[in-house]
């Protein structure tokens, strides 16, 4: 097979690129071709880096300017003053779930009592819906005599659904971060940075990013009326669930996101929740620090299953666990649920890997796959899977469940980075029944006799729009051409760590070496085990998943790409390499 080429970024070796290196290397004492990812990753001035480095919690922005949050809290104030009921609607994604424990958690900490409601995916449709609302009322007595419904999470495109909640007697607060369509809810207070004239300096938020906000705005309201309970909150306690959130949700990792994602991280490494606590011991990482990736394929996975096979509260009460026994109950039966999943997933996977294959055969750009055999709740991450392999942005359709007709399909899309999900759809809008999501990702239904013409709509919709895009994501992207090994230490590595948390719109930095042998590499499992000889003698155990197959020889000159990771074994933290592809000379 015909090796990938590499991509550099544009002008990788130009004067003005290393100049910049080399003052930030001077500034920070940092290696330069850090300094130099970084000013591909448009930080151009050393304010930029410094900001990026090392973020503060202080350099938040405030709350203020979001639009909404002066209604929003007057609302909430007057109703805990009034001692009417409040009801938190989330959504039954980790984003939705954390975000709804965390409005849990803060009231109950100031002494509120709150009720909470996620939807069923396998019974309800996403967000705010009659039932849903009608199902969250049902659980307080006081109900007859209205309250407050906070949506979190969702809630941007439910105009019905808050006019009905109103006709119920309740005041409305939507916080949401989808994507505005072109008919808002008439809330009684409507919390979403990405409103065209929301002067909030971030619009990429998750669902609990932006109740992070709420509840900073909150804090300052109650404290200004002399609550003492929330004088005596410090908020930062709150961020692990935010940090989890987040990272879940697949939002760039940058600005204001970074901010709260790295203090974040801190927060959840030291396992104050005994959800989390339990959770990381049953992923194994209990000992250790957490990173986003742990979030990413660990702790999210786990708690996303709950959603996904219906027990959406599970999630929810793993966070609110007071005590070890609890939450370990929870944890394991997350467990559970996960092995579940990863068996649902298994039973589609092949088949609809196989449709899409024939799809890129044929020349198509955005996939648009139906299995009938599809369990609902692994559309996303089956779609994930597919974009991660094909390098498309892809669609997975199912029956939907609940159309009694069983005429509409119910379905999940995942995206590549600048290819904007979203404003796809709205572009095939005249074919859908109904959609939400954001740039990365989107749910909908649609009519099961229109799928043909949507998947036509849709593919040449992502071709007129993003051939270019994904022409260039089709190969091998470098951040840094190692010329030599003399920079390969682990003073380069300790350093490396400044640039965490990777992710969404921060990934892990791609090294290359040209023309490197390895050092004893054998095939374990088709899997590659190797060492790789560093500057000063110091030697870096290396792994490649899935790249030994059967009768591969390594014992020649080979380009190796590769990250650079921080990995665990029997408790001892090493640096190793971690090869992408290796292409033999």
């Amino acid at each position: 097979m015909q090796p990938l080429p590499y991509i550099f970024s544009p002008h990788a070796d130009s004067p003005q690129v290393r100049h910049f290196g080399a003052l930030v290397a001077k500034e920070f004492r940092i290696p330069r071709q850090l300094g130099e990812i970084m000013y591909h990753r448009g930080l151009r001035t050393l304010e930029a880096v410094q900001a990026f480095l090392y973020p503060q919690l202080s350099m938040l922005p405030s709350p203020d300017s979001m639009k909404g949050i002066g209604e929003a809290v007057d609302s909430i104030v007057h109703a805990c003053t009034t001692a009417s009921p409040i009801f938190i609607h989330g959504d039954y994604d980790v984003d939705g779930i954390t975000a709804t424990a965390l409005l849990t958690v803060f009231f109950n900490e100031i002494g509120i009592d709150t009720h909470y409601y996620i939807p069923n995916r396998l019974e309800e449709r996403y967000g705010l819906s009659v039932r849903s609302i009608d199902r969250l009322l049902a659980q307080s007595r006081e109900a007859g005599r209205g309250g407050l419904l906070i949506t979190v999470d969702c809630g941007i495109s439910a105009v019905r659904e808050v006019a009905y909640a109103r006709e119920r007697g309740l005041v409305v607060i939507i916080t949401d971060h989808h994507e505005p369509q072109a008919t808002l809810p008439c809330a009684d207070a409507l919390l979403n940075p990405k409103q065209h004239d929301c002067r909030f300096p971030f619009s990429q938020l998750s669902g609990v990013g932006v109740a992070f906000f709420l509840i900073v705005a909150l804090r300052k309201a109650f404290m200004e009326r002399g609550l003492f309970a929330a004088r005596s909150l410090n908020l930062k306690k709150y961020l692990d669930l935010v940090a989890l959130g987040t990272v879940a949700d697949v939002v760039p990792l940058v600005g204001v996101n970074r901010i709260l994602v790295r203090a974040g991280l801190e927060v959840l490494s030291a396992k104050n929740r005994p959800g989390l606590l339990s959770l990381c011991e049953c992923c194994g990482i209990g000992h250790r620090e957490i990173l986003a990736e742990d979030i990413s394929f660990k702790l999210a996975p786990r708690i996303n299953a709950a959603g996904r096979l219906g027990v959406p509260r599970l999630g929810v009460e793993l966070l609110l666990a007071k005590d070890h026994a609890g939450a370990r109950r929870a944890a394991d039966e997350l467990e559970r649920l996960n092995t579940a999943r990863k068996q649902l997933e298994g039973s589609a996977l092949a088949a609809i890997e196989q449709q899409c294959a024939h799809q890129v055969e044929a020349g198509v750009d955005g996939l648009a796959v139906y299995h009938a055999d599809c369990h609902p709740g692994v559309l996303g991450i089956l779609a994930s899977k597919i974009v991660e392999r094909f390098h498309r942005p892809a669609i997975i359709f199912t029956d939907d469940q609940q159309h009694r007709a069983g005429t509409n399909l119910k379905g999940s899309g995942r995206s590549v980075a600048g290819v904007h999900l979203f404003h796809l759809l709205e572009q095939c809008n005249g074919l859908i029944d109904q959609f939400g999501g954001h740039a990365m990702a989107v749910g909908l239904t649609i009519d099961k006799t229109l799928l043909p013409s949507f998947a036509d709509l849709f593919n040449r919709q992502v071709t007129t729009r993003h051939a270019e895009v994904l022409r260039q994501g089709r190969g091998i992207v470098i951040d840094c051409h190692l010329t030599d090994k003399s920079i390969l230490t682990m003073e380069f590595a300790w350093a490396l760590r400044l640039l965490q948390p990777f992710g969404e719109g921060n990934p892990e930095p791609t090294f290359l070496l040209s023309r490197e042998q390895l050092v004893q590499p054998k095939g374990v499992n088709g899997h590659l085990r190797f060492q790789l000889r560093g500057a000063n003698g110091h030697v870096f155990p290396g792994i490649g998943f899935r790249l030994a197959p059967a009768g591969r020889n390594f014992h020649g000159s080979q380009d190796l790409v590769f990250h650079l990771k921080r990995s665990w074994f029997r408790g001892t933290e090493q640096t190793q390499i971690q090869a992408l592809h290796l292409v033999p000379h």
